[in-house]
């Protein structure tokens, strides 16, 4: 076991004073635990594995690779299994059974040093070559896997469970995602009151390129509303939509990650761009219209597997151009004629 100093020295003389100081604090304590939690399990068991999944960020991404961590216990049954992530995004990994803790990670500079102290006995680095903190500004550099799956480049290697994967240097895993949902999540949700037909709607990414403009989803949704009987439930950080209806309720900025999933999974149906709210609904099957028009380099680009690769799930409005210029009539025919196939509306 060892730490690598060079690199520590390397930080030190390039991050932000603040930054830096989180940065080495945290790696040091999550050193510690490591050594400590490593000594503990292999005085007891000498054989068992120490296997860490590193993915830091951001929500979509992880919910996609959940399948990843099934693989690795079916790969290692006895191992102690870790998914380092950062701290904002564990809600979504705390109660995945397959998955015995959760490393909180400060960001990719951190796993940097931790990747290379010698403390696990495989690492399944599903980041992606060339990732960085946007403080550190520190490339992630990896010996293993496709380094020609980048940041840039990864959606032509499939969706992002596939491109992850080979990132990773693992065979393609094809599965549906799965988020679990405790018992105290269902029951703060019930005390909302939601609409008992409603469709779920998120309106808004974390890159404008995928959006679809404020007026479209106002209308998209008063059509709803008016001509199809459905109560809307707004989700996300910020409100996009000014619904003042009765019945209908806006949940921007009010939810875990977890409370957003099970609101959701409630929900007749889902629409959305392409965002991580999109990937919480395909993992608890929830029927799902999804726009996707250009991204960056990709013309046409598909983020998901299980039921909404396969189109068992959902319908995705691929559009040559931008996002943004999908017609509201494409997107409410989809809404209205997916009824039939997703059991009606009661």
């Amino acid at each position: 076991m060892k730490i690598d100093w060079h690199r520590i020295r390397y930080i030190k003389g390039v991050m932000p004073f603040l930054h830096r100081a989180r940065v080495l604090v945290s790696f040091m304590t999550d050193y510690v635990f490591l050594v400590f939690k490593r000594r503990c399990i292999k005085g007891e068991t000498p054989n068992r594995k120490f296997v860490v999944i590193n993915l830091l960020e951001h929500f979509g991404d992880i919910v996609a690779c959940e399948p990843v961590a099934r693989y690795a216990r079916q790969t290692y049954p006895d191992a102690f299994i870790m998914w380092s992530v950062r701290k904002q995004y564990r809600d979504i990994l705390d109660h995945n059974p397959a998955i015995d803790h959760i490393l909180t990670i400060s960001c990719v500079s951190e796993w940097m040093l931790l990747r290379k102290s010698g403390l696990f006995d495989e690492i399944i680095d599903l980041q992606l070559e060339g990732k960085e903190c946007p403080v550190c500004r520190i490339p992630l550099r990896k010996d293993t896997g496709n380094l020609a799956i980048t940041t840039e480049t990864y959606y032509s290697y499939g969706n992002l469970l596939a491109a992850f994967c080979q990132g990773a240097g693992l065979s393609v895993i094809e599965d549906q995602p799965r988020v679990h949902i405790p018992d105290e999540t269902i029951r703060r949700i019930d005390r909302i009151g939601l609409p008992k037909n409603f469709v779920a709607v998120h309106c808004s990414s974390n890159e404008e390129s995928r959006d679809w403009p404020r007026e479209k989803w106002q209308q998209l949704t008063r059509m709803i509303m008016c001509e199809l009987g459905l109560q809307i439930v707004e989700i996300g950080l910020k409100p996009v939509l000014n619904l003042g209806s009765e019945g209908s309720v806006n949940l921007c900025g009010r939810l875990t990650l977890l409370e957003t999933a099970e609101v959701i999974r409630r929900a007749r149906l889902f629409i959305g761009i392409d965002s991580g709210p999109a990937h919480l609904a395909n993992a608890v099957g929830t029927f799902g219209i999804i726009l996707l028009g250009e991204y960056r380099m990709f013309r046409r680009y598909t983020p998901y597997s299980g039921g909404y690769k396969t189109g068992e799930n959902a319908i995705l409005l691929h559009h040559a151009g931008p996002a943004a210029d999908i017609p509201i009539n494409a997107v409410y025919d989809a809404v209205a004629g997916s009824l039939p196939t997703n059991g009606g509306f009661e």
